[in-house]
């Protein structure tokens, strides 16, 4: 059953250079979710002067109307693109999209778009996440507790994701909060992707570091953590394992990923476990098959990376 009865309105902001793809994906996936006679999401474009602008393949695509600071309730999704760079300093459309932050609308961005919002403010003391590629960018917003890991991040009424396709991971998310898991479902079936990635939030991102590390080797082992996290990846196992002694292996994890390699095995392990805490498994078995083994290394392993206790993150995301 809906959870939700009422049609959610999105203004949705067009710029030069916007991504395409973060514009159609999410607003494809609320297009999909209005079916059985129901008008659930009712998109409507919007750009900074109200004219047509062009995306950066070359489209052209047309605006309903101008962006402006009237809310009326409507929600804001900001996607990414080369255009970013240019709206991060335009006075004008931040001051806009502060004021309509203070509407009981929700913030929505795709990919470089987070960028925009953390301009403006509006990112500043919460977790957010951006296209991995902006994380040069990212420095220029230090009080925003960036997480380039996670594939879309939920903060109150603002959502951000890491670009691109995982705009539509972002969307399913919110169809399924906003209509059920029910609409959710209907709607990844119409666009044949998953309602939810493999691995929840971050495993993908695992997946893409071993991508672009520099040698196979490393690039490997990084795949084989990341399918297999319950091993006993002690970092002697780790360097035999990608053919070289353990001072190089930790040196190669420090110049490629900016972490030990045991930093990156607790990462893994606590993206698994949180992944595991959504079912109903006891603790003890969360944390022998996410590779902690001990509880209590679980535990800890919970308070460094996210500042709570494992039974309140559990309470907030389980």
């Amino acid at each position: 059953m809906d959870t939700q009865s009422r049609t959610r309105r999105i203004d949705v902001l067009l710029f030069d250079n916007v991504n395409l793809l973060d514009v159609a994906g999410p607003v494809q996936a609320f297009e999909a979710a209005n079916i059985e006679g129901r008008r659930r999401y009712e998109i409507r474009f919007v750009s900074p002067d109200g004219q047509p602008v062009r995306a950066c393949c070359g489209l052209t695509l047309v605006a309903h109307a101008k962006f402006a600071s009237t809310a009326n309730g409507r929600d804001l999704l900001i996607p990414g693109g080369n255009g970013v760079d240019r709206l991060v300093d335009d006075r004008g459309i931040l001051e806009i999209i502060r004021k309509r932050a203070k509407s009981e609308g929700r913030l929505i961005s795709v990919c470089s778009g987070a960028l925009v919002l953390a301009a403006a403010g509006l990112l500043d003391g919460i977790e957010a996440t951006t296209h991995w590629s902006r994380a040069k960018d990212t420095r220029k917003y230090a009080h925003v507790a960036w997480n380039l890991d996670r594939i879309s991040v939920t903060q109150g009424k603002v959502f951000t994701s890491a670009g691109v396709t995982t705009g539509i991971d972002l969307a399913l998310a919110i169809i399924q909060a906003d209509c059920g898991p029910t609409v959710a479902l209907a709607v990844a079936r119409e666009l044949v992707v998953q309602l939810r990635r493999t691995g929840g939030q971050s495993q993908y991102a695992f997946h893409l570091v071993g991508q672009f590390t520099k040698g196979e080797a490393l690039t490997r082992l990084i795949e084989m953590v990341v399918a297999s996290p319950g091993l006993d990846w002690t970092l002697e196992e780790l360097a035999d394992t990608a053919g070289m002694n353990a001072r190089t292996l930790t040196r190669r994890f420090k110049r490629d990923l900016d972490e030990t390699p045991a930093q990156f095995v607790e990462k893994v392990r606590v993206d698994h476990a949180r992944d595991l805490l959504s079912s109903n498994l006891p603790l003890k078995q969360v944390a022998v098959d996410s590779g902690f083994g001990d509880l209590q290394r679980m535990r800890r392993a919970f308070q460094r990376r996210f500042g709570v206790q494992l039974s309140e993150y559990r309470n907030m995301f389980g």
